[in-house]
């Protein structure tokens, strides 16, 4: 399947976009892609140098945007696109009053300042998310962009080569897009060596397919595709690469209803994709849980919501939780790699030792927002404490062994581990409930 023989295709007119416009100007500044550009990273000077030219370029009544997606909403991006060794900047733009409302801006440095070459125009009204990958497998990266039109988003993609800029892919419509890996490497999700992604598309009547895509003969093909048997509301999250010891694949989290939901992770085994999981009992619960690298060993782990020991009897909503982090192992099952509480209200995600798990539960007697007891089944000792206080009882108390977590304009909620668990008490350590990446460029 040609992607350029869309209706995003279409409304893109004309295949190769060849405007060539050259103006000199001073200033500067980058907002440099660490994924793309393995290079020194420039100085503060250079990337203001670069944005007052940049809004030198820009018409006037426009107004710089940053992509949607909370992964990366850098700016500016900044590679070697055809790979002559001179770097090229990109950024967007919107125009609000015209029938166009997003434009991209393509620049070159030279020397010690940078020439805008190009300017372009993007169908749709909202900038999904902007990507520098290598996705036609040339060596060198290409623009790839989401963008919405009404309430579709669409996926295209740019090359730059010999100062003109071809777009290389029309538009395909797409409710979730796997392109990159946790550390916005290109996937290799077939293992021959080349860069290929995923899109996942849901019809009007709730049924996915999820579809496998790769460049060949100067276009993007569609290798495989398969369709779910279940319906779902929503893809919530979509994560690529590492899904078990030395497999590739993908990990979705989707919604079923208004309350549950699950993470169904796929794979490609002789150019087709297949499902480590027929149905989804093994990884069901009912809240939103994001899948993610939880313990920082590359393999992407997905959430459950286990009820403590004790709790069983307890009406759902009065119940605390553990949340428990697994991997799939590779064949039919999974394996538990860590568990946390968290927070009703999303304050905070704590980390609990791994052996403990199974052999700690919550006492009954805690109270939500106010008071929660950590101790072991077998003895009842108390290993860890979670306190939440106003600030004037914190003035009192914060040197009687308790460490902050998180602290708000009314409160502080801390913990305290029992002496007999060595300091740490097995509360490791406190982490965002967003488990984002860090914003790295401007």
């Amino acid at each position: 399947m040609n992607l350029l023989n869309s209706r995003w295709g279409r409304l893109l007119a004309g295949g190769a976009l060849t405007i060539l416009l050259g103006s000199v100007l001073s200033g500067c500044t980058v907002l440099s892609d660490p994924k793309l550009l393995m290079k020194q990273p420039m100085m503060s000077m250079d990337k203001e140098r670069l944005l007052t030219i940049v809004q030198k370029e820009q018409p006037p009544e426009s107004q710089l945007i940053r992509p949607k997606d909370l992964n990366n909403t850098s700016m500016i991006r900044v590679a070697d696109l055809d790979g002559d060794g001179t770097r090229e900047a990109i950024v967007f733009y919107e125009t609000p009053s015209e029938n166009v409302r997003i434009h991209g801006m393509l620049l070159e440095e030279q020397g010690d300042t940078w020439v805008k070459k190009l300017t372009f125009d993007v169908p749709g009204n909202t900038l999904q998310s902007f990507k520098l990958l290598d996705i036609t497998n040339d060596g060198n990266p290409d623009i790839v962009l989401g963008v919405s039109l009404e309430a579709q988003k669409a996926l295209m993609a740019y090359s730059y080569k010999g100062g003109a800029l071809e777009q290389v892919m029309g538009g395909v419509p797409y409710n979730q897009l796997i392109i990159d890996d946790l550390q916005g490497n290109p996937l290799d999700l077939n293992g021959d060596k080349k860069n290929d992604f995923a899109i996942v598309s849901l019809n009007t009547s709730g049924f996915a397919s999820i579809a496998l895509y790769q460049y060949d003969d100067g276009s993007f093909k569609e290798v495989d595709r398969i369709q779910t048997d279940y319906t779902v509301k929503e893809f919530y999250n979509a994560l690529g690469g590492q899904i078990a010891k030395d497999k590739v694949g993908i990990v979705l989290d989707a919604e079923l209803d208004d309350r549950s939901t699950f993470t169904q992770i796929v794979y490609v085994k002789d150019n087709k994709l297949v499902y480590a999981f027929n149905s989804p009992d093994q990884t069901y619960r009912d809240d939103k849980i994001l899948s993610g690298d939880f313990n920082n060993d590359g393999i992407i782990e997905f959430g459950l919501k286990e009820t403590p020991r004790g709790w069983e009897h307890y009406v759902f909503d009065a119940r605390m939780w553990f949340y428990t982090f697994y991997q799939w192992n590779g064949k039919d099952g999974k394996d538990f790699v860590s568990f946390q509480y968290r927070d009703d209200a999303n304050a905070f995600h704590l980390n609990l030792k791994t052996d403990w798990y199974g052999k700690v539960t919550i006492d009954t007697k805690s109270e939500k927002g106010k008071y929660i007891r950590f101790k072991m089944i077998d003895t009842d000792e108390t290993v860890g404490e979670i306190k939440y206080f106003t600030l004037t009882k914190w003035e009192q108390e914060k040197g009687k062994g308790w460490k902050e977590i998180t602290k708000s304009n009314d409160r502080v909620i801390a913990y305290r581990s029992a002496q007999s668990a060595n300091n740490d008490g097995g509360l490791l350590d406190n982490m965002s409930h967003l488990n984002r990446k860090e914003e790295l460029n401007e």
